[in-house]
Formats: structure tokens, sequence, C-alpha cells
């Protein structure tokens, strides 16, 4: 398994430049807001270096730097020559490659300056405002990365689970400390929803007395690992899997390129409905999903449903928002045009 990076790694992972410019640590999590006092638009963990400027009251500016995946940044907001697009948010990492460390995670429609770009991967720069007590105690003159002393590396014992509920690790309080790597846990026997995110999206479930692995902890929430099998052919990975900006419109503006790709989108249902053969896409009284979206998109689109997802599909209210998972089948269906996908998953919201 691998090991997941400490904040202190983070930390000595930064550039020296930012560390010779007068850089400090945060000294626990934190929000950021986009003026003192105003709307939290990003979150930042403990440990990583960022340069800081003069207190405004109770709060610090800082300034983050760091690479995004380009396809996720959108149009200009007020001042900003470009902003987070869709309505997820987009993690800003030390080096331009999925496996390094994050340095912040911004909320949509944060507004950010491009800097440069490397492939798909754009560099970005913003500045925010945190508590001044996230940095006041961290204020120490600076020091490069070399001369602070990297942690002794750990050597990851095979992960047991605990004899019982009661040795699970107890909750600990909004910005505590991360947990250390491969403490171990149990899931309350009433089961519980995984997010991407803390307060992020729901994008699985974990059965009561499921044993997890605690990595880490932030704002009350905690981050945990946890290790399974599925079925091959149920695995979507690489090309097949589309952009998460990717539109019905784009859908339907190339429907042979993206016949195949999967999407997950956040969808409101109309209702369940029979196809008639006026609908040649679909068979005769083959079961869909009448949907408005993704998101804010106002686009009509018909969402199969199988055998298997046939009760779930018959338990949603109308207007009811939810999350599905599912496959292009045609982007522009006749008569009308309107994309058909074949539903994967659905979750309601």
């Amino acid at each position: 398994m691998r090991a997941e990076i400490t904040p202190v790694v983070v930390a000595l992972l930064m550039p020296v430049a930012m560390a010779a410019q007068g850089a400090v640590p945060l000294t626990r999590d934190a929000e950021a807001r986009n003026r003192p006092g105003g709307n939290v638009v990003a979150s930042l963990p403990a440990g990583v270096l960022f340069r800081t400027g003069n207190a405004v009251g109770s709060e610090t500016p800082v300034t983050i730097e760091g690479w995004v995946d380009g396809a996720r940044l959108g149009a200009r907001r007020d001042s900003f020559p470009a902003s987070v697009s869709g309505r997820l948010t987009l993690r800003v990492r030390a080096e331009p490659n999925a496996q390094a460390p994050i340095l912040a995670v911004l909320q949509p429609g944060t507004g950010v300056h491009t800097i440069g770009q490397r492939g798909t991967w754009r560099q970005v720069r913003r500045m925010l405002w945190v508590p001044t007590a996230a940095v006041s105690a961290a204020r120490t003159p600076a020091t490069t990365p070399t001369a602070q002393a990297a942690p002794a590396a750990k050597t990851e014992a095979p992960r047991q689970a605990p004899a019982s509920p009661a040795s699970t690790a107890p909750a600990a309080a909004p910005g505590a400390a991360q947990s250390s790597p491969n403490a171990n846990g149990i899931i309350a026997s009433t089961g519980t929803r995984l997010r991407d995110l803390p307060v992020g999206k729901v994008v699985g479930g974990l059965s009561g007395g499921t044993s997890v692995e605690i990595i880490g902890r932030q704002f009350g929430w905690v981050r945990v690992r946890a290790e399974g099998w599925v079925p091959d052919r149920e695995l979507l990975v690489g090309d097949v899997v589309a952009a998460a900006n990717l539109t019905a419109s784009d859908i339907r503006s190339d429907p042979q390129g993206f016949r195949g790709r999967v999407v997950q989108w956040e969808v409101e249902v109309m209702a369940l409905q029979l196809a008639d053969p006026l609908r040649s896409d679909l068979a005769r009284d083959e079961p869909y999903l009448l949907a408005r979206g993704p998101g804010d998109e106002n686009a009509v689109l018909y969402l199969a449903v199988p055998g298997r997802l046939l009760p779930d599909a018959r338990a949603i209210a109308p207007m009811t928002k939810v999350t599905v998972t599912a496959r292009v089948r045609n982007g522009r269906s006749q008569p009308a045009g309107t994309p058909i996908l074949d539903l994967l998953s659905i979750v309601a919201r």
C-alpha cells in the first residue's frame, strides 16, 4: 500500500524560492476567504508553506501557487482571467501530476491567475485570506527546506482489523491534526456514505462493520482507506471516462465522438417513462428516466434504465435531483436530437 505524504513532507516539497521569500507553514487546517471577512473560497491544509503579507484585523493574506487540471478552468470572473468551472471543487497540486501533494482545494467559481502551462496542466496563483492564528505561531526566520529535518521514514506494518468497535480511534475536534497513517477503525453498524471531500459529493458507501484505515482528519471529517474487490468488467478507466465538465451540448455536437464515453452528472429527474415507437434509438417499451441537466444546463436527457436499477428509478419522485453515472448511447437521437445514455448507477442527493 502506498504511504501517504504527511503535511511536513508536503512543506519540504515546496520550492526553495518560496521559503526564501519569507514563507511560513499553516499551523492548522484553515478556510480561506476571497477578502477579509468575505466568502470562503478554498480550504488549505496544515503544514504547507505559503507566502504571507500584513494582517488586517484577525486575518492574514497568503498566496497559493500550484498546478490544476486545465480542463477544469472556465471563463473570466471579476478581475481574474480564469475561474473554477462546473459544480465540483478543484485541487491545487505542488506539481503537474495527479499524485502530487495537494496545496489547496478551491471552491467552484473561484477566480485565479494563470501563470504557466505544462501539457493539460495549468499553473495558477491566487491571494487568499486566512485566520491570523493559523500563521502567527509559525512566524519564524525563513529557512530553506534543506535546513529542515525530514521525518523518519515509516515502515508500514500489515493492517489488522480491530477486535471490536471499542478500539476505534476517538473522533477529533474540527481542525484537529491529522491522525497517524495506519490507524484502524470500524464503520458504525448503521453504515455511512463515502464522499470525495468533506461535505462533498457522495461517491459510494461503506457497510457497517467495514474495517478502514484512518489517514487524516479535517474540519470534523475523517479520511479513510478501505480495500476491496470489484469485477473487472465494472471498472471504468482511461479514455472511457469523460471529462468532469462535459455537457449535453458537447455530446450533441459530436454524437459519434462521444459514443461509449462514461459521464457522472447531477441531473433533475422529471419522470419514469416507457419508450414509444417514435424514439427509434430506444427499444419498444424500454424504461427510461426523462431528466434535465447536467447541473444548470437546461437540456432534456433520456436515461435508459436497466432491470437491476428499475426499483431505484421507480422510487425517485419527480423533480428530484440525483447523481448518475451513465454511458453515452447516442448523443443526438431521433426525432428531437435528445441524448440517450445507459444508466450505470443512480444516487439521490
